[in-house]
């Protein structure tokens, strides 16, 4: 019962931050339209605001003790759901982490606009990496699986395991639509490749880091 009550409050938290995101929106400016949300979430939702600390009485003594953390993750969440903010090109960029618990503390170490140029560079910044690895990791696979068959599906397994991390030949050939033979083969072709190897266990198909110098 309290893990389902939790789970409602979570989810209720999150809501609310979305719908004021959601008035604000379309916004030329994003960092002008995240400004105006956090004002709001600050100033009229008290459960995303840090508490710090807080004094509590104990058998006749007071004792100092950290107060509740508050609901930053269901704002950055909140963001994370709305890439229009930031839609730059044809299609819209998803950042995650731009509602930090920095943000809704009593007093921020500096103006809000500033700590939230600083997390959306931050974001930027992992996005960038994870296309960049996205990247390479699509190219070693085209380098190494060249020679297959047009209808292996080393490829499609590659980029799945690539981009969701270790998953079972069972939970591959769900995901590709095939048999689990087929996706055993295609395991295998990945292993032969070197490019993936089973991990301990649970026999999950895991991919293998770039060599260093390759």
């Amino acid at each position: 019962m309290i893990l389902l009550k939790c789970s409602l409050f979570c989810r209720l938290t999150a809501d609310r931050a979305l719908e004021r995101l959601d008035a604000l929106l379309p916004a030329r400016e994003p960092l002008a339209a995240l400004t105006e949300w956090l004002r709001q979430l600050r100033e009229d939702e008290i459960d995303f605001l840090e508490g710090g600390s807080e004094e509590v009485l104990i058998e006749g003594r007071v004792f100092q003790r950290f107060a509740a953390r508050g609901s930053a993750w269901a704002a950055s969440l909140a963001a994370a759901m709305r890439p229009q903010l930031f839609a730059l090109g044809a299609a819209p960029l998803a950042l995650a982490g731009l509602a930090p618990r920095a943000l809704f503390r009593a007093d921020p170490e500096r103006p809000l606009p500033s700590l939230l140029g600083n997390a959306i560079g931050a974001a930027a910044g992992d996005v960038g990496a994870d296309l960049a690895a996205v990247t390479a990791m699509v190219a070693r696979g085209e380098e190494r699986l060249a020679g297959l068959y047009a209808s292996s599906q080393a490829p499609a397994m590659w980029q799945l395991i690539g981009g969701l991390g270790p998953l079972t030949r069972a939970e591959l050939a769900r995901a590709l639509g095939v048999t689990r033979r087929t996706a055993s083969q295609a395991a295998m072709a990945l292993e032969k490749a070197d490019l993936a190897t089973l991990r301990p266990g649970d026999h999950a198909l895991a991919p293998k880091g770039a060599h260093r110098g390759s």
